[in-house]
């Protein structure tokens, strides 16, 4: 956690009345102890969306589908993919999306996602919110298929405020910590991206794809 209790229930308190749906899923994932994205966090994307305009959104990493349902709704115009490597959760996810009335453009694959994917579909926007330590594998895949100008969201880079300091992160949690380090610096220093840190939540990295050298796209 980056901020205190007292900071994260404020700004809890402040941020707008979310559905039903939304708080269902925000129960059972406290209850069952499902990681999804933090309330701050999704309150933020969701205004880079709504600024943005994506058409097309990669989702690395759907759990029960509830970061998902926020992009969707914040990205009315665009078609979905979310990949999900938990067959239990995969389906849980699209029950959910269906609840909530946006089946018909979000398709969830069941996968592993460091296998790629197939085809030659190109998206504007990339949000990775997966396994931790394979933050890089996943932008290195996935990157190729972001347009000149697309969004790459990374939720969870400062993880719990460990990552400023990998010691305090203990023994089983150290080598992803230290991944997630590195991937922090993998990004600044990302010849094809221009990113921005934000320590809201458990940490934001925004990214935009720049043009490569000599292209005109």
């Amino acid at each position: 956690m980056i901020t205190t209790p007292e900071v994260d229930a404020y700004l809890a308190s402040l941020a707008p009345e979310r559905s039903l749906l939304l708080r269902r899923l925000e129960r059972e994932a406290a209850q069952e102890e499902i990681p999804i994205i933090q309330l701050p966090s999704v309150q933020m994307i969701r205004l880079w969306l709504l600024a943005h305009r994506p058409t097309s959104i990669l989702e690395v990493g759907t759990a029960i589908g509830y970061s998902t349902i926020w992009l969707a709704d914040a990205a009315p115009q665009a078609s979905i993919v979310t990949i999900e490597m938990d067959a239990s959760r995969a389906e849980r996810a699209q029950a959910n999306i269906a609840e909530a009335g946006m089946a018909g453009r979000v398709s969830v694959i069941q996968a592993d996602a460091t296998a790629g994917l197939p085809g030659d579909q190109t998206f504007d926007c990339l949000f990775i919110d997966a396994a931790k330590g394979q933050y890089r594998t996943f932008l290195d895949l996935y990157l190729p298929r972001i347009v000149t100008g697309g969004l790459i969201i990374c939720d969870n880079i400062l993880f719990r405020g460990l990552v400023a300091d990998p010691s305090q992160a203990g023994k089983r949690l150290r080598p992803m910590v230290e991944k997630l380090r590195d991937f922090n610096d993998y990004l600044r220093n990302h010849p094809q991206l221009e990113t921005t840190f934000i320590p809201v939540g458990d940490g934001i990295a925004v990214s935009v794809k720049k043009q490569e050298p000599g292209s005109d796209a």
